[in-house]
């Protein structure tokens, strides 16, 4: 005996295989298939929010960041838990450069869950793109907190302790980074200037040295108008 299914269920049950469908053709790296897929789901069901997630995701790879966003503010209103969707929506803000409304999305998002290092550097950035520099250190404390081998929150640490006049603290930082990351030839540089700018011309010129033998040509330039 066939059974036919009412309308609204029918349409809810084609709408989970296409999203479905989409997530497997995302996994396997086609995201042509995969943006379809998810549309048809849409089609179906408007209000299937890890299906507005998901195509908010595709959008982000393909840069359009403000259809993304316009995704991601549905998933919110469908759902204001929805962690992943407040981090991805603060990230996408700063990507077209919404500093203000990246740092409140990422607010919601460390409300929601304190313990993604991921959102407290993002928030960081967004900070110090408005210099706010003291602001920005005290989120990069709490992602380093949460995960110590974060090697660009130790990075950008350096660089606004660096940019703030504390040079000491720079190098500190920046010396960590060299620990979890020996051939990173860039924060050698970082580390150099630095050192420079502290009065350490020589511990400069040995870093200025460690690049040029880890293959940087900017190095080498920096060696030839410093280290004479």
């Amino acid at each position: 005996m066939l059974v036919m299914l009412p309308g609204i269920l029918f349409s809810q049950v084609t709408a989970s295989e296409h999203y479905r469908k989409a997530l497997d053709h995302s996994k396997a790296g086609d995201p042509v298939k995969a943006l379809e897929e998810v549309n048809q789901c849409l089609l179906l069901k408007a209000d299937f929010d890890s299906a507005l997630f998901l195509r908010a995701n595709l959008e982000c790879a393909k840069g359009e960041f403000r259809a993304a966003i316009k995704d991601l503010d549905k998933v919110v209103k469908l759902n204001r838990s929805y962690f992943d969707a407040w981090y991805y929506r603060g990230w996408a803000r700063a990507q077209i450069q919404d500093y203000p409304g990246s740092i409140k999305d990422l607010s919601r998002a460390i409300e929601l869950n304190g313990s993604y290092a991921k959102a407290w550097y993002n928030r960081a950035l967004a900070k110090a793109f408005l210099e706010e520099y003291a602001d920005a250190i005290s989120d990069l404390n709490k992602a380093i907190e949460l995960n110590p081998a974060y090697i660009q929150a130790w990075y950008s640490r350096g660089y606004w302790k660096d940019l703030s006049g504390d040079y000491n603290g720079a190098i500190i930082d920046y010396q960590k980074v060299v620990e979890l990351d020996p051939k990173n030839r860039e924060v050698f540089i970082a580390m150099a200037t630095a050192k420079y700018l502290k009065g350490d011309h020589q511990g400069a010129c040995t870093d200025i040295n460690t690049a040029i033998d880890l293959g940087s040509s900017l190095a080498q330039e920096l060696k030839d108008k410093f280290c004479k």
